[in-house]
């Protein structure tokens, strides 16, 4: 009897977790965009930070919309360049370019497209 229940829960589990499994591997791209900016040292001093860039362009990306409205305080998104961009070393006036994704409506991830020393 122990046999056939363990196979009977075996065989419901599987499915949930086949499905959970799956449910997070197509996570919906609710948001791409592709953003341009420059490195401002100055303004990194006076906020205490290691870096900020002033983005200047934001365009939809190939995977979803893009809404980076000034005016719409629930879509702004907080800048945070990850730690494997090494941008941190870039001079003052670098142009770069990022690309900012998020998937269902959570928290994005930035990634780095394109760094120049020089401004563009």
């Amino acid at each position: 009897m122990k046999t056939k229940t363990l196979s009977i829960l075996g065989t419901l589990a599987l499915p949930l977790l086949l499905g959970s499994i799956a449910g997070s591997a197509h996570a919906e791209i609710t948001q791409d965009c592709i953003l341009e900016g420059n490195v401002d040292k100055r303004k990194a001093a006076q906020l205490g930070q290691d870096v900020y860039v002033k983005f200047r362009s934001a365009e939809a990306g190939e995977a979803a919309p893009c809404d980076m409205s000034r005016s719409n305080r629930s879509r702004r998104v907080q800048f945070k360049a990850p730690s494997t961009d090494d941008i941190t070393d870039a001079p003052h006036g670098a142009a770069v370019k990022y690309r900012y994704i998020e998937r269902d409506n959570q928290r994005g991830q930035w990634q780095l497209i394109e760094r120049s020393d020089g401004a563009i």
